[in-house]
């Protein structure tokens, strides 16, 4: 009579195990964005700036304490996109060959910024199938006059 509570048991346990669906955890592209030289002006801060990039193709980031060369926090207009700020990111799909540079601009205000953009449209994504790996080869932050001052990376603590 124990024997066959253990033998049911275990039966119940094998049949939950063979039924159960594997889980699945999502990737990402998670990495700080630091300036070209740190606490230098112009500039921004390390501490708080980050880019990511999930399974569902959404980039999503912010960039804190953006100043001036006299160390002033910088404001952008709304209304002028000549004035924004941007981040570029170069992607690359080994499984189909594409590659290309997703471009977000963004405003700041009193030197901080946000910026999202939904990538599910993008072309380097053509042809591409769940499960296909994507490369993020560089990641570049701009200020206003398409000076690079910044990328995607870690800082040195």
């Amino acid at each position: 009579m124990r024997t066959s509570h253990w033998l049911t048991v275990f039966v119940l346990c094998t049949a939950a195990i063979g039924f159960a669906t594997p889980a699945h955890a999502g990737t990402k592209y998670h990495a700080s964005l630091v300036p070209i030289l740190a606490d230098q002006m112009p500039g921004f801060s390390a501490l708080g700036s980050s880019i990511d990039i999930n399974t569902h193709r959404a980039l999503k980031g912010k960039i804190k304490n953006v100043v001036d060369g006299t160390g002033a926090r910088i404001t952008t207009d709304p209304a002028n996109p000549a004035d924004n700020y941007s981040v570029e990111v170069d992607l690359f799909v080994p499984a189909t060959a594409v590659s290309g540079t997703v471009t977000e601009s963004f405003d700041l205000t009193n030197g901080n910024g946000k910026f999202s953009a939904d990538l599910t449209a993008d072309p380097v994504f053509m042809g591409a199938v769940s499960g296909d790996g994507v490369a993020v080869r560089e990641v570049r932050v701009k200020d206003s006059n398409g000076a690079v001052i910044g990328y995607g990376g870690f800082s040195i603590e």
